[in-house]
């Protein structure tokens, strides 16, 4: 694999969420390293692999000594996290993270719960939550330590024009079709009869729970939040966490063993209660009930939405302007409809990474077209209608300085990442053991593993 590939590589490698019960699908074979107390199995190689592949890249040529290292990596950011007194991760921090996978596990099953036990081979609930709690518990120990180790890394613009000029006339990558998207969505309202009949819903649930109820099991025969119904409504949070303003307002406004009166967010009516307070952390339960909305509503916002279509298209309106005024949609609307890479805040997305039903409806749109009016569920389950704008297209193409500075300067930046990590390495292989099994003698590591 040539520089740019790995550096691709390591970007995905990084997000990638362990494997459990692989078992039935990989053979175990054997160890491949051990560092410290910890073993890499030649399986766990085996599993990102397939991981990697499920994720869209292409592993026909990719290098089993690379994901070993990544591998290692992993596992001494792990002992050395543990080492940290400055860095704890809690059982409760990753609670919220296990109930997330396990309901969207179930999505993928038909919500059939034996069905995701049978497939990752646990005979019980409790079983699974332990396996997931144990591996998140790991990853997040991994990702604070690396986040440590790196936080003061940063590229500046000469070190990006350096970094693309020292690429290879012959080796500079294709990039796939990108496209910047805008969207406008509209999200049918439920009448005031059926907002106050949820309200005083969650009312009489309040007084119940006040009058000695049991405020987890109110949660897991009511509450709407497949994220969480199934453990009575429970959330682990902070102040920094990513929930709504109006939910984290609500929890560090109450004391421990309060109920809040009814509030609303974009998801609908909630109550919330305080069950621990650890510090700058709160652990509550909310529950979220959504007010049922009429086909006449329905139909009137699927209307709406047509009509500010028919605007645009005539050019009375641009979609910036009717997304800002109109949309539904928080994260988008003051963007003008905007949709940007949450984690690189880039406005150009690949095609190929779009998610399926996305990439469906504007593989084909030319620059400039808007589509139909689209049907799609939230994660409550409700209707909302959308239209999208193809923005900008740009056609595949070979890396380009000034079409590809956002992605060139990622690039450059995860190198340079690389290489302080390579360096932390190295002085952390000599104070621990770390055996590699002759069928990786033969590997060129980036550090020092066969020391």
């Amino acid at each position: 694999m040539n520089r740019l590939k790995l550096i691709i590589f390591g970007l995905v490698l990084w997000s990638i969420q362990p494997a459990i019960g692989q078992n039935k699908k990989i053979k175990i074979d054997g160890v491949a390293a051990v560092v410290g107390n910890k073993i890499v199995l030649n399986s766990e190689i085996e599993q990102l692999k397939l991981q990697l592949k499920q994720q869209g890249l292409d592993t026909q040529n990719l290098d089993d000594c690379k994901i070993l290292e990544r591998l290692l990596q992993n596992k001494l950011l792990l002992i050395e996290a543990k080492k940290d007194t400055l860095i704890k991760v809690t059982d409760k921090e990753v609670e919220g993270m296990v109930n997330q996978q396990i309901e969207y596990m179930k999505t993928q099953m038909g919500g059939d719960l034996d069905k995701v036990l049978e497939f990752y081979n646990k005979k019980t609930l409790t079983e699974l939550k332990n396996e997931l709690t144990k591996l998140d518990k790991e990853k997040k120990y991994v990702q604070l330590m690396r986040q440590k180790v790196l936080k003061d890394v940063d590229v500046s613009p000469e070190e990006v024009k350096t970094f693309y000029d020292k690429i290879p006339e012959d080796k500079v990558p294709e990039i796939g079709t990108q496209v910047e998207l805008l969207q406008l969505v509209i999200k049918p309202k439920p009448d005031k009869e059926a907002e106050q009949k949820v309200i005083n819903k969650l009312k009489d649930i309040k007084k119940k729970v006040e009058d000695g109820a049991s405020f987890r099991a109110q949660a897991v025969l009511y509450s709407q939040d497949p994220g969480s119904r199934a453990n009575g409504g429970k959330y682990v949070i902070t102040r920094k966490s990513a929930f709504v303003q109006a939910f984290k307002d609500a929890a560090f406004s109450l004391d421990k063993g309060q109920v809040s009166e009814p509030f609303k967010t974009q998801f609908g009516w909630h109550i919330l209660t305080v069950e621990e307070i650890n510090g700058q952390e709160r652990v509550v339960r909310h529950i979220l009930m959504v007010p049922e909305i009429s086909f006449l509503n329905k139909r009137a916002a699927k209307k709406q939405l047509d009509t500010l279509r028919k605007r645009i298209l005539n050019k009375e309106i641009s979609f910036e302007e009717a997304a800002k005024n109109f949309s539904d949609d928080k994260e988008t609307k003051d963007l003008g409809g905007k949709i940007v890479n949450p984690n690189t805040g880039d406005a150009m997305l690949e095609l190929t990474m779009l998610d399926p039903k996305i990439h469906q409806i504007v593989q084909n749109m030319k620059e400039g077209e808007i589509s139909e009016v689209l049907t799609e569920n939230d994660r409550t389950g409700q209707e909302l209608y959308k239209i999208i704008m193809v923005k900008k297209r740009i056609p595949r193409h070979k890396l380009n300085y000034v079409k590809d500075y956002p992605k060139i300067k990622e690039m450059a930046l995860e190198q340079k990442k690389q290489q302080v990590l390579i360096k932390w390495m190295n002085e952390k292989i000599k104070n621990n053991y770390v055996k590699i099994n002759k069928d990786y003698q033969e590997c060129k590591f980036d550090s020092n593993w066969k020391k």
